[in-house]
């Protein structure tokens, strides 16, 4: 049996959870979307930092949530559509759920996957594993032994054969999902996309400047800034390392870490600015079109911190690689980020 569900699909690349997603919204509303939007509404600001002595990682510190289950959660009742998550323990089960997904006429979205089996990223195809991606699965051919799906990064229909989707399915991330997961979705909404953003940066502001604990939001940073120059005193170097490395990979527009520390001698082709720079577009862009003064000072503001961000993540990066350390200069940077954080969120 084959089916192919016809859909207008929007290329924009590394936001890959919500592409999807993005989709089915424009289709129903006829929107034009700011690149990263639900992304940026659903992750933007969300900072935390806990210490976690009896974990690996000894401290954690996010400038904004990327778990996707997470970001949904947040973002679905704002946005208005329902998501049921669906976890099998075979493939077999998840296959059969998104072709009655199909059949039913529903794209649906799938991952974790990992990019290692995924035949379009050539680059990365059978070379390196990276279990964070997700696809829009819109068709499939029994025949062929074949999944349709859109991507995010991409503008035409791609497929993959089951065997190669069976491998990509095996995989887990915490926060992320397990393997064989699929996210059926239902857009039921009539909200307009300035609606959405004035609500999620409504909320995000209250939680960023009146945070119920003091982990998160202004008040977590702030401890964060105060405790970070006594982690050298406070941990092994093993462990300062570790916790310097995971937190530079999470400032870039997909988790990776830069070329310097890959052992590649050649410029980083991401930005690494911490979510400012996405969420300054998403505020300029909806700022000019609506005449909203407030959103397009916000961005104005938000828009250097990351600067500053690329700055943090170069002196990491020259610490790591053992050419400098001027890690004394971190809490410093990163409280210029708190203040334009604190005053971008004042700003809306």
């Amino acid at each position: 049996m084959k089916k192919i569900i016809e859909l207008t699909h929007r290329m924009d690349d590394y936001v890959c959870m919500w592409n999807g997603v993005e989709d089915l919204y424009i289709c129903d509303t006829g929107e034009k979307l700011p690149p990263k939007f639900f992304f940026v509404l659903s992750s933007f600001g969300s900072f935390c930092y806990m210490k976690t002595p009896k974990a690996e990682l000894k401290r954690m510190v996010a400038l904004g949530d990327g778990r996707t289950r997470k970001m949904y959660e947040f973002l679905a009742p704002i946005v208005g559509f329902d998501y049921k998550v669906c976890e099998y323990k075979s493939f077999e089960k998840a296959l059969a759920k998104i072709k009655s997904e199909i059949d039913a006429g529903y794209p649906c979205m799938i991952g974790a996957l990992d990019m290692f089996y995924l035949p379009h990223f050539e680059k990365l195809y059978h070379k390196e594993h990276i279990p964070f991606h997700y696809e829009l699965a819109i068709g499939y051919d029994d025949e062929a032994q074949i999944l349709y799906f859109l991507d995010c990064g991409r503008t035409d229909i791609q497929t993959i054969p089951y065997e190669e989707l069976r491998l990509a399915f095996d995989c887990s991330y915490p926060g992320l999902s397990k393997p064989n997961t699929v996210w059926a979705v239902r857009m039921q909404t009539n909200k307009g996309k300035y609606e959405i953003a004035k609500e999620a940066f409504a909320q995000k502001k209250e939680l960023y400047l009146n945070p119920p604990v003091g982990f998160i939001g202004y008040r977590g940073f702030e401890k964060f800034i105060k405790d970070l120059p006594n982690w050298k005193n406070e941990l092994s170097k093993e462990d300062y390392d570790k916790i310097l490395y995971n937190m530079v990979q999470f400032f870039g527009t997909v988790p990776t870490i830069p070329n310097k520390l890959r052992g590649i001698d050649e410029a980083d082709t991401m930005e690494f600015g911490g979510g400012f720079d996405k969420a300054a577009v998403v505020l300029s862009t909806l700022g000019k079109e609506y005449n909203d003064t407030s959103m397009t000072r916000a961005a104005e503001i938000f828009s250097p911190a990351a600067l500053v961000i690329t700055k943090i993540k170069e002196v990491i990066v020259d610490y790591l690689s053992n050419e400098c350390d001027k890690t004394n200069q971190l809490s410093d940077l990163f409280a210029q980020v708190a203040h334009s954080m604190k005053c971008g969120f004042e700003a809306l």
